[in-house]
């Protein structure tokens, strides 16, 4: 084991042995252990001992000359925070026994593979009572008791997120506490539910996260309008039932999303659609992925969001559907009543108020495309402005999403003409904003607020704001292309005021 083979890891564990009492003992815990067993990257440590471990804490901390903190007064949790050479943070978490001792403390962990311990002082000696180094040779997630999950019902979630971040399967009585938790997960704090929602969100395959989700029941607790889609059928065009459908869009925005990415390589196995979709986003690439690299809030990426909002984007349909004569479903103003339901969502998930902006608009606008894709010749510069003016950046998520959306309302059933328009809508949207936004998106005035009081001695107000805005979508259009036909424009604006005026 390479315990002692790192230097940076040694000089801790040097730390904190100097930093031990002679009757003290210290165990190495949880993740780092797997990590280790696994061959993968230490990204913090978990020591456990047998009484509280503030002062052996502020020990190991002035020996390392860093900063700590208690986390969890209650439980006796604290944390040093140090910082590998690079400045990436590398925490140290000390936390008192759960029980009697340390194989109670062991029996008490949420799987079999975060419940092996190493003493310091025996480092090539594994402590698993569980049997967790079978478990994770085996490739299974194992609960450590019948009671495990139900002790803690957000390990249901982590449950899901763990087999997904190691590539494992359940084992089938964990699958089965896992259902029996899902419904006690409401007992638990919003924020620790969310917490692991973005965590399976920002992993490796979040489609499947939120699929088994679905199966095990969570996301009946995490996003209770969902679950009214498993009754709404499939109906033309529509391929799949609804629920079905959300799926595929996640699925399908995550597979957009991965190949932008350079690991990610899109070959002849690739369906078709994605082939040529990526066509269409490849002159993009680096600005999408700094795009969805990005943030609105801290700590979740605006890729996150953009796959809780392919989730969301018809949570209104059950709620407004109805049937034409001719038998076909119908859900009229869903986006509308789904951007509601987003917004009280992401505040039931207390996500801030800007993330619950943009998730409501990714969902009140995401039909928006659909109008563009419909013109032969792509949509015009005009209703590219008046779109951008609606949603700003986060028109280019909803680019993504529609195209998504289209793949997954037609499923296999979709054609290269039917794939053809929406793939140049979603270009022309990202070329606005890229390579025509000062153009297209936001042009400079040729005539300002000032200029056109001066030149046409009108008072500010209103009206001159109307003004502006007018001709700034004049411009955005190419309508207005110098000043003469800026001014020619205000002055026909200035007509059409002044006989509305006369006629009312």
């Amino acid at each position: 084991m390479r315990l002692w083979t790192d230097p940076f890891i040694t000089s801790i564990l040097t730390a904190v042995q100097q930093a031990l009492e002679p009757d003290q003992q210290i165990y190495l815990v949880g993740g780092a252990v797997r990590d280790l067993l696994l061959g993968r990257d230490l990204h913090d440590l978990d020591f456990t001992m047998g009484e509280n471990p503030v002062s052996l804490t502020r020990k190991v901390a002035r020996a390392l000359d860093a900063g700590y903190f208690v986390l969890d007064d209650e439980r006796h949790t604290t944390r040093v925070v140090f910082h590998r050479p690079d400045g990436r943070e590398f925490p140290l978490d000390f936390v008192q026994f759960t029980g009697a001792d340390l194989d109670d403390d062991l029996r008490h962990r949420d799987f079999t593979l975060n419940a092996i311990a190493i003493d310091l002082r025996k480092p090539n000696e594994l402590i698993d009572p569980l049997g967790g180094q079978a478990d994770l040779e085996a490739g299974l997630l194992r609960a450590c008791s019948d009671q495990a999950l139900l002790d803690d019902p957000v390990r249901a979630l982590r449950a899901v997120r763990l087999a997904i971040q190691f590539g494992f399967e359940f084992a089938p009585a964990t699958a089965d506490l896992i259902r029996d938790a899902a419904c006690h997960l409401p007992e638990t704090t919003i924020e620790r539910q969310r917490d692991e929602l973005f965590r399976i969100l920002e992993g490796p395959d979040p489609a499947r996260g939120l699929r088994e989700c679905q199966e095990f029941g969570l996301l009946r607790a995490l996003v209770p309008p969902l679950q009214a889609q498993a009754d709404v059928p499939a109906s033309p065009p529509h391929f799949y039932p609804l629920l079905e459908h959300t799926l595929q869009v996640v699925k399908n925005c995550q597979s957009l999303l991965d190949s932008l990415t350079q690991d990610v390589n899109i070959n002849e196995e690739s369906p078709w659609p994605l082939s040529a979709a990526m066509g269409a986003l490849a002159p993009f690439q680096n600005q999408l992925c700094d795009y969805f690299a990005g943030e609105v809030t801290p700590g979740r990426s605006i890729r996150s969001l953009t796959l809780l909002g392919a989730l969301l984007h018809d949570s209104a349909k059950p709620k407004t559907l109805s049937k034409g004569p001719d038998g076909r479903l119908h859900y009229y103003g869903h986006d509308i009543a789904g951007a509601e339901i987003t917004w009280e969502i992401a505040r039931g998930l207390q996500l801030s108020n800007a993330e619950a902006k943009w998730l409501s608009t990714f969902v009140r606008y995401h039909m928006r495309l659909l109008p563009m894709a419909r013109v032969g010749t792509g949509p015009d510069r005009r209703m590219l402005y008046r779109f951008f003016k609606k949603v700003g950046d986060v028109g280019i998520a909803i680019a993504i999403l529609y195209l998504a959306d289209t793949y997954a309302t037609f499923g296999p059933e979709l054609t290269q003409e039917g794939w053809n328009r929406p793939v140049k809508a979603a270009h022309e949207v990202l070329q606005a904003w890229w390579l025509e936004h000062e153009v297209v998106v936001a042009p400079k005035l040729l005539l300002n607020g000032n200029d056109i009081q001066k030149e046409f001695d009108l008072a500010p107000g209103a009206l001159i704001g109307k003004l502006i805005a007018s001709l700034r979508e004049a411009q955005a259009s190419g309508e207005v292309r110098d000043e003469d036909d800026a001014r020619g424009f205000i002055t026909r604006q200035l007509r059409k005021t002044h006989k509305k005026d006369q006629e009312s």
